[in-house]
């Protein structure tokens, strides 16, 4: 059946109007964003072969431009070319963004929350700072290392002028595990006695060093430290 030749109810962009896009089905809206199937294919099954294609979203969130427009490989989906894909991939990044968004900073836990979800599933290694004031409080946050899926390393000069750039009472690290793994390397550790050694340096508190893996964090014990 054509888009034509759909009942205006069962059209998702009526259905998105008169119910809101929580009332959709993922093909659906797939189906707005795509607006057109393929010669001989309609819109919705088109999406409905994308979705099987990559059995859940968040598979389909990790795919490249390239594995879904490069049907050699059999991973794509014919009818959907760069534009498609482009467009699915800024979508899904949008509702990553949108689910971390938030107007206020929130208290460190949910700071950690935050980036535990952000490196759920995540293919590759990177570390987070994270300042805070005398009380405790989010100044900012960033991440100043993006490594691979082996490891990341440290600017370690950056992190200290930073630190004293933003002006906090203390910091903390966090790091993930792509492998959802949460047990620290002999890297891990290595790396946490240096920087909490120079942040004694500067007289700048050291908030911990944290693991994020399996959409958990989990803290190096104090006593390597």
């Amino acid at each position: 059946m054509s888009a034509l030749k759909m009942q205006l109810q069962d059209r998702p962009r009526e259905r998105l109007i008169a119910h809101g896009p929580e009332a959709l089905k993922d093909e659906e809206l797939l189906a707005i964003l795509f607006a057109t199937g393929r010669k001989g294919v309609d819109v919705i099954k088109m999406s409905r072969e994308l979705l099987s294609r990559y059995v859940s979203l968040k598979n389909l969130s990790k795919a490249s431009v390239s594995e879904l427009t490069n049907r050699e490989k059999g991973d794509a989906v014919k009818g959907i070319g760069k534009a498609k894909a482009v467009q699915i991939l800024a979508a899904l990044e949008l509702g990553k963004r949108a689910a971390l968004d938030r107007k206020q900073p929130g208290t460190f836990e949910e700071e950690l929350e935050k980036w535990a979800r952000e490196f759920e599933n995540e293919e590759r290694e990177f570390i987070v700072a994270i300042y805070l004031d005398r009380r405790g409080r989010l100044i900012a946050d960033d991440r100043i290392s993006y490594g691979g899926p082996d490891g990341a390393s440290l600017d370690a000069p950056y992190l200290m002028r930073r630190a004293v750039r933003v002006g906090c009472t203390s910091l903390a690290l966090l790091h993930n595990h792509p492998n959802g793994v949460p047990e620290p390397s002999s890297d891990d550790l290595y790396l946490t006695r240096c920087v909490a050694k120079m942040l004694r340096v500067l007289d700048i508190g050291f908030y911990g060093h944290y693991i994020a893996a399996g959409g958990k964090t989990v803290r190096i014990p104090e006593e390597v430290q």
